[in-house]
């Protein structure tokens, strides 16, 4: 994978673990039901990106380990 893949993923994870923040965060203060179910959605989905990505990224360290 090229250094610029790399710094997409990167980025990319950051900006989900700022999501996954503000997230946290709003379920906290969040007294709805309702609204509280749809960030909890939200909530996971972005768990499961972070996840897919930081995998990829590490998958990326461990063939570059190899050379």
């Amino acid at each position: 994978m090229s250094d610029t893949e790399t710094l997409r993923l990167k980025r990319k994870e950051a900006e989900l673990l700022q999501r996954i923040e503000r997230l946290r965060k709003a379920m906290n203060e969040t007294k709805d039901l309702n609204t509280l179910a749809f960030k909890g959605k939200l909530f996971k989905e972005a768990q499961e990106q972070l996840r897919q990505i930081e995998e990829k990224l590490a998958g990326l360290t461990k063939k570059e380990g190899q050379d």
